[in-house]
């Protein structure tokens, strides 16, 4: 309920009769007997009217960095121990923002910062900003702006944070650049594990989804995080990527194609983090990576047909929560001879068209198992997976590997099923399952069979 002003605040009360007639009252010895115990307590009586009628003073909510303790967890979340919360630290991860290595980006710090290498632990200089400058390689080095630095390895501490833009994108936390073998370079954004999923809730499912469906995903995005990030080679400069190799993540806010500046967070994934506070997935005490996927299209998909990590809590269940998805159900088609030639070979160059007579699905999609299928392809009969197609086809052309084909005089008819590649957490299914009444745990409950939540209490 909403605080709002009490009645009295408005329309004083009638004053007491006792009030009016203390002179009176007060004349015999008597009387100043008895007032000597009620003033008293009118007194306290005053004070407490006073305090309960005080307007509320609101305050804005603390910054990100610093998260207050949320009004209400959900009963079903695990409470932190008293153990867990003198021990715990929160987790940092490393987040690729440039996948795949850059030639040069756009950098932008607002306010003081301070530059140091990383590979001898000396401090290169004190910034008072750096304003849209470009980051290039240089044989020896990083060069920033006008600036050339004999180390392969800088780290940018800004004193304020948010403050570092990589390309038009807005970043919490310090900025790690590094000149890799090839020449090229890698931005890596360092920051506290909360903050990112700050943005990665927001990043992967719309702010419109329901409150439980977003709790669910930031315990999901979470989990999966923090087996990225103790599962990382040593040797590694980062955990994670900014793409959907690992798990989308704009930022604070980021300029699209247009020019345009959007919101790469809000209040509402601040809340759900907070809310979910350090709350992931375990399986028998253990982490694992918790795969999700946008919709699985009715039915999610055993775990091991896809990736090698995959525990037993990724089986296939059923999920009819999606249903509203567009991508439930999909058509798509393609020519036959540009089908020809990218099906049989995931290298295409110069390779000699091969004619399909017929296809033979041998394992269909809503089974729990990936789609396969045999092709009788003149003197050969090549066995392809929905993954290897999906890879091979022009991209765009299959939403996910769960389809069926019917091949025809002039082209190829995919009738589809989902978005991605169907493995664990079902985003739309989450969607439907919290508009059903279902609570965060249910929802994530139902797509990873046996876990138990538990509160890491930092």
């Amino acid at each position: 309920m909403k605080n709002r002003p009490n009645e009295a605040d408005s329309k004083p009360a009638a004053q007491p009769c006792l009030f009016s007639s203390i002179e009176e009252q007060t004349r015999s010895p008597r009387a100043r007997g008895v007032w000597i115990v009620v003033l008293p307590a009118f007194a306290l009586l005053i004070a407490v009217v006073t305090v309960q009628t005080a307007p509320v003073i609101h305050r804005a909510p603390p910054p990100l960095q610093t998260f207050a303790k949320p009004r209400s967890i959900p009963p079903t979340l695990p409470p932190k121990t008293a153990r867990q919360k003198a021990k715990a630290t929160e987790p940092v991860v490393r987040v690729n923002v440039t996948p795949g290595g850059v030639k040069s980006f756009e950098l932008d710090v607002r306010g003081r910062c301070r530059l140091s290498s990383l590979e001898t632990n000396e401090e290169l200089a004190s910034e008072a900003g750096l304003s849209r400058i470009v980051v290039t390689s240089t044989p020896k080095g990083l060069k920033l702006g006008s600036r050339q630095y004999a180390t392969k390895q800088i780290e940018i501490q800004p004193d304020q944070s948010p403050s570092i833009r990589v390309d038009g994108h807005l970043y919490r936390g310090r900025l790690r650049l590094f000149r890799r073998a090839d020449g090229l370079i890698s931005a890596v954004n360092v920051l506290p594990l909360e903050e990112y999923l700050a943005s990665v809730v927001d990043s992967e499912m719309p702010t419109k989804f329901p409150e439980a469906a977003r709790q669910a995903q930031a315990i999901v995005a979470r989990t999966y995080a923090l087996y990225q990030v103790r599962h990382a080679d040593p040797n590694s400069q980062f955990d994670l990527f900014s793409s959907q190799r690992s798990q989308k993540y704009l930022g604070v806010e980021y300029v699209d194609n247009s020019g345009r500046r959007l919101a790469g967070e809000s209040e509402s994934s601040r809340r759900v983090v907070r809310e979910t506070r350090g709350v992931i997935c375990t399986l028998r005490n253990e982490l694992f990576c918790t795969y999700y996927s946008a919709v699985c299209g009715g039915r999610t998909i055993n775990g091991d047909e896809v990736f090698k990590d995959a525990t037993d809590a990724l089986k296939s269940v059923p999920c009819e929560w999606c249903r509203e998805s567009p991508h439930y159900r999909w058509t798509t088609e393609l020519s036959r001879d540009a089908f020809q030639q990218r099906a049989t070979s995931s290298n295409n160059s110069g390779k000699k068209i091969v004619s399909i007579r017929s296809i033979r699905q041998t394992t269909s999609p809503g089974t729990g198992l990936i789609s396969r299928f045999e092709l009788d392809a003149e003197k050969e009969r090549p066995s392809v997976s929905g993954i290897e197609l999906r890879d091979r086809l022009p991209p765009g052309t299959l939403h996910s590997p769960h389809f069926q084909i019917k091949l025809e005089k002039n082209r190829v008819v995919f009738d589809g099923r989902g978005h991605g590649h169907g493995v664990g957490f079902c985003q739309w299914g989450a969607k439907g399952q919290a508009e059903a009444g279902r609570t965060s745990t249910e929802i994530i409950r139902h797509y990873f069979s046996g876990i138990e939540l538990t509160n890491l209490g930092y």
